[in-house]
């Protein structure tokens, strides 16, 4: 009867371990998928240029499939699982730090998009564009890229990726909310 008792709680506490990681799992995921949209992303002011311009993008949806790209496909790396992890996870605090302690006027946007290679990643294109090179091969477009002759990243020849008309919207933001320079 003891014997029972011991192999029944062990079992018990098992069961609970187990149902604790898929719990724990399935909540995890669904914060990680809810915190890469743009309706997320788009909740402070500073992003609202960013979101309407990305909707107005082919990758935010205005294309004839609709097929819409999440925000974390361009701004995180996908070199791993573990990297994507960490770079979400360090661009959310950032961001997050940033909307409460700084004023939204100070945001210099123009200055930070000359900063595309810092936070737009090739890995995130090729997972989406992964026959990029053979479409490519008979053109000189991609030929120096993905032989490694050069250091130009995906975004330094394609600015507008993601983000059409980017600077009419930043401006419509600016005048909006009466930001200074």
């Amino acid at each position: 009867m003891e014997k029972r008792k011991k192999t029944l709680g062990f079992i018990g506490i098992l069961a609970g371990l187990f149902v604790f990681v898929i719990v724990s799992w399935m909540a995890l995921e669904t914060g990680v998928e809810i915190s890469s949209h743009a309706d997320f992303c788009g909740v402070c002011h500073a992003m609202e240029p960013m979101v309407k311009s990305y909707h107005a993008s082919t990758h935010g949806g205005n294309n004839p499939r609709g097929i819409m790209a999440s925000c974390t496909d361009c701004h995180v790396s996908h070199e791993n699982v573990f990297a994507h992890f960490i770079g979400k996870a360090q661009s959310g605090t950032h961001d997050v730090w940033i909307t409460l302690i700084k004023d939204e006027a100070t945001l210099d946007w123009q200055a930070k998009r000359l900063e595309h290679n810092n936070y737009v990643y090739d890995s995130g294109c090729l997972t989406c564009h992964r026959n990029l090179e053979a479409a490519t091969q008979d053109e000189m477009k991609h030929q120096s890229y993905f032989a490694g002759t050069t250091d130009a990243q995906c975004v330094d020849c394609h600015e507008e990726v993601g983000h059409d008309n980017l600077n009419k919207y930043l401006l419509e933001n600016k005048y909006k909310y009466h930001f200074e320079n």
